[in-house]
This record gives C-alpha cells, sequence and structure tokens, in this order.
C-alpha cells in the first residue's frame, strides 16, 4: 500500500468517527429536548386536553396493557407530541449545518500538521520526492492520532448534564404526582377572552348591532306585538286584523245537525239488448251474433 492510500485510508477512518459522534450528540439532544417537553406538558396537566377534543373525548379515559404495564392513553398521547415536536425543533437546529472536515479539525487539534495535512492530502496524487516525503512525515505524526480525539468532551459532558437533569426531573413529577395551576381549561378560557376571537358559545347575532328599540331582527313573534316592515319604501302592518281569525278558532258549538238529501227518482230496472249487434257485421255470421249478445242481456 503506498503513502496516498495509507493517507486516503486515515481521513476515511476518521471522518467516520466524527460523523458517529454527531450523530450520538444529535440522539442526546433529541432524547433531551422530548424529556423536557414531556415535562412540561405533565406540569401544565395537558393530559385533560384530551377530554376537551369532541374527537378525543371517548380515548380519554382508556388505558393499555404493554408487558404487563397499564399506560392509560394520556400517557401515549403526551409522549407522542413530545417526539414530534422534538423532532421538529432538531430538524430546525440542523437543517444548514455544514459537514465538519476532519483534515482542518485535524490539524486544530495537533498543530504541528497546520497546513501539511491538507497540502499533503490535496496532492496525494502527485508523484515526486518532495510530495513523498511530505506524505510519509504527515503519515509518521498521525499515528499518534486515535478517533477519541476528535470527540468534543466538552459537549459531551453538558449533554451528560442535561440528560441527568431532566431524566431526574421528569422522575420527579411523576413520582410526586407534582402539577402547577395552570391547566387547558383555564388556556381555553384565556383564548376565548382575546378579543376578536369567538367562542363556542357566541352567535353571529353578538357580532352586528341590533336596532335602537332593542328588537333583534328575526325574532319577532307574529302572536305578540303588530310588526311592520317596509317594502318599496312603504310601512306594511303585517298583524292579524281582529276577529280575522275567529275562522280558525274552534268554539266548540258548531252545528252538529246533519244536511237532508233528497233521493233522485229511481227507475225501473229492465232489460236493453245492446245494439251493437244493428252495425256492419260479417256476413253469414249476424244470427250467431245476434244470439251471443241477446245472452249476455239475460
Amino acid at each position: 500500500m503506498t503513502g496516498a492510500e495509507d493517507l486516503e485510508q486515515f481521513i476515511h477512518r476518521q471522518d467516520n468517527a466524527v460523523r458517529k459522534y454527531q450523530r450520538l450528540f444529535k440522539l442526546a439532544e433529541f432524547v433531551i429536548l422530548t424529556l423536557a417537553i414531556y415535562t412540561v406538558l405533565l406540569l401544565v396537566n395537558m393530559e385533560n386536553a384530551f377530554g376537551l377534543v369532541r374527537a378525543l373525548e371517548l380515548y380519554a379515559d382508556k388505558s393499555y396493557d404493554v408487558a404487563s404495564l397499564t399506560i392509560s392513553f394520556s400517557t401515549i398521547a403526551l409522549l407522542l407530541i413530545s417526539i414530534g415536536i422534538s423532532l421538529i425543533i432538531t430538524l430546525l437546529l440542523y437543517r444548514r449545518e455544514k459537514n465538519t472536515s476532519v483534515i482542518l479539525l485535524a490539524e486544530e487539534k495537533y498543530p504541528v500538521m497546520k497546513e501539511r495535512l491538507r497540502t499533503a492530502y490535496d496532492n496525494r496524487n502527485l508523484n515526486n520526492v518532495i510530495i513523498n516525503d511530505l506524505i510519509y512525515s504527515v503519515l509518521e505524526a498521525t499515528k499518534e492520532i486515535h478517533s477519541s480525539a476528535f470527540l468534543d468532551r466538552k459537549k459531551l459532558k453538558v449533554i451528560f448534564i442535561l440528560l441527568i437533569f431532566t431524566t431526574s426531573a421528569l422522575g420527579i413529577v411523576i413520582y410526586s404526582d407534582f402539577r402547577t395551576d395552570i391547566t387547558p381549561e383555564g388556556m381555553k378560557e384565556v383564548i376565548d377572552n382575546i378579543p376578536g376571537i369567538p367562542d363556542n358559545g357566541d352567535t353571529p347575532e353578538n357580532y352586528f348591532p341590533s336596532d335602537g328599540d332593542g328588537n333583534e331582527a328575526g325574532k319577532e313573534n307574529i302572536t305578540g306585538e303588530p310588526v311592520v316592515v317596509v317594502v318599496e319604501g312603504e310601512e306594511v302592518d303585517l298583524s292579524i286584523p281582529p276577529g280575522s281569525e275567529s275562522g280558525f278558532t274552534p268554539t266548540g258549538q258548531e252545528d252538529e245537525t246533519q244536511p237532508e238529501f233528497e233521493p233522485s227518482s229511481s227507475y225501473e230496472i229492465g232489460q236493453m239488448t245492446a245494439p251493437a249487434y244493428s252495425e256492419e257485421l260479417p256476413e253469414g255470421y249476424e244470427p250467431i251474433i245476434k244470439s251471443y249478445f241477446e245472452e249476455l242481456t239475460r
């Protein structure tokens, strides 16, 4: 294996180590955010919010058995919400992250290799005495460099402390069942009292001014005071005139005498022969057809 190949292998190995450390840091930050958000949701009694949502109120009091453990629906739902919020925040924090250059990081940690490592790597495909000597000298120096040297120990300590803190806080809240006075009902009431935001009890009439006399349009009682409307500039009284409704009110004294009918004169029942036989009939069949109709009329 040539010196150039050894140098490429070194850079590739250290680059994989740096990426692995970065992924672990991101995962740890994601877990810390999830625990912190879940703790806050418990403190403000957000598990009671599911009973306020019509689509979820049937599931608010349900529980599920998972590996001999009973987990409530609100616990699962809050955990999923915390994971979702934490995932969004983590993606926003690292959406413009740039790849870390292992060469620059190595030169920063080992000043003796400054400019030498990048020069040797950039010219590794050249074959001359100067470049070959530079590559071999750099390779000798890299023998003292281990992957653990690229681990950000300060950041690791901060993440470790935050992880212990959030885990402990969540454990205390769950064990002691500690909650604040903030509730979803109170939040909803505050939101409903914000000017310009209608609540569920408001009606469209509340947002339109009524008439000067206090009567609201569309709520007149036709059996009460007379109602006057304006049609093409003229006032029209829609009240029912006195006495006009008497035909619709039963008095209980209606005339129950049945009207007398005179029967029509009766006629004597007799037999009549149908004149159909006098019509033009086929020749030779007149007597037969005539006798047939005569039999029908008997």
